[in-house]
């Protein structure tokens, strides 16, 4: 395998492990899309893709696979339509796509997540929570997937910390794998428990269990999977939004002000702040990308952050800017495997602004914003806020 000479770049690896690379990756991301776009990272045993036009033919070209026998996912999850091919993954795609049209996502954001936003914000905001961006992170969209799936409110804190171990395994932390194996095994139990019981027929989980060609095993894994995709990301994108706010006074005035602006600037963060910085892929074979030759089945980081601070496809690009009207980023990915529930994700993100707008006449930090960090999943955690309520009549 090559190695990276990165000695005449800046400081810091494109290693998940790297505390340059978990604060602020982003001269990292632009001096490799500027001198080695396609690299290969030894610490990480893989090669790593920075570029829009680059991650957007890896995540939608055949030479590029998410199966691989032993990839991380597996082993958190189980086979499921994450790093499937074939028909295995267009089937549990269709039976949960039904779902997640556009017109049953506005009904469930109208009858589901506004009134859960508005009732946690109520809360917090009668509680005068400091805290109240990441209380808010970590409730609400764990009660919304409960919702969407079909489970119980009652359950979704125990599913929140179960579901941990699953996540930071994947996200490239020291998790052993043995309270891995331990979590998800009780989570499997679990599923099958509700899926025996019954569960809400509108929900997820009730239409593949009804689905005549997953198997049980099948209708588990996704269930784990779905559960860890409607929560994690769509969390780390609530924090960066509370965070991109709070940083700028004049941008939440803007919205207040004028509340359909409020698609523009959730979708311009998640541009600018993605909640997952990497994707996994692999070489279906042996292939050549940007001039650099990657042997058949080496893993592939694809780096969707990199993509969308592409100065090619968005001029000043690490500028926030929520006027711009550039091609739409790859946050969500792109291709087969672009993410199913991005409909959801940006439609609660938007809910959640709507419905803290309606409340809050200013919003201001208490001490400094903290940075967007992290591994794969980047959240600006720990902010602290002090929210000045609407006077109501």
């Amino acid at each position: 395998m090559p190695t990276v000479d990165l000695t005449a770049g800046p400081a810091g690896e494109l290693n998940f492990a790297d505390p340059v690379f978990q604060t602020n990756p982003w001269p990292l991301y632009d001096w490799h899309r500027e001198h080695q776009p396609v690299s290969y990272v030894p610490a990480l045993e893989s090669y790593f893709v920075v570029g829009y036009d680059l991650v957007r033919r890896v995540v939608t070209s055949p030479d590029f696979t998410v199966y691989h026998p032993f990839r991380t996912s597996r082993r958190a999850f189980g086979p499921s339509m994450l790093d499937q091919e074939g028909s295995a993954h267009t089937r549990a795609r269709a039976a949960t796509a039904g779902v997640l049209r556009p017109r049953k996502v506005a009904a469930f954001a109208r009858d589901i997540i506004a009134p859960l936003a508005a009732a946690m914000l109520d809360d917090l905001l009668a509680d005068a929570r400091p805290d109240l961006a990441d209380r808010l992170a970590t409730a609400l969209p764990m009660r919304v997937v409960c919702r969407f799936m079909g489970l119980p409110d009652g359950d979704a804190e125990w599913l929140h910390e179960a579901m941990r171990p699953l996540v930071e395994y994947v996200d490239h932390a020291p998790v052993p794998l043995a309270a891995v194996v331990q979590r998800r095994r009780e989570l499997a139990a679990y599923f099958r428990s509700r899926i025996a019981a019954g569960t809400d027929d509108g929900g997820i989980l009730a239409v593949l269990a009804a689905d005549e060609v997953l198997t049980e095993a099948d209708v588990v894994n996704n269930a784990i999977l779905l559960l860890a995709a409607g929560t994690e990301t769509t969390a780390a994108a609530i924090s960066n939004l509370f965070a991109r706010l709070a940083a700028d006074p004049a941008l939440y005035a803007g919205v207040a002000a004028d509340p359909t602006l409020i698609p523009a600037v959730v979708a311009e963060t998640l541009r600018h702040e993605p909640p997952l910085h990497v994707t996994l892929r692999f070489a279906a074979a042996d292939v050549e990308l940007a001039g650099v030759p990657i042997p058949r089945a080496t893993p592939v980081q694809v780096c969707l952050a990199a993509a969308n601070r592409d100065p090619a496809i968005y001029p000043d690009p690490h500028r926030f800017d929520h006027t711009r009207r550039d091609r739409p980023s790859l946050a969500f990915g792109a291709g087969r495997h672009v993410c199913l529930g991005m409909g959801l994700a940006q439609t609660e993100l938007e809910v959640v602004l709507e419905a803290l707008v309606e409340r809050v006449a200013e919003v201001h930090p208490l001490g400094p914003v903290p940075p967007v960090r992290g591994r794969g999943f980047r959240a600006a955690s720990g902010l602290r806020l002090d929210c000045r309520p609407r006077s109501r009549r």
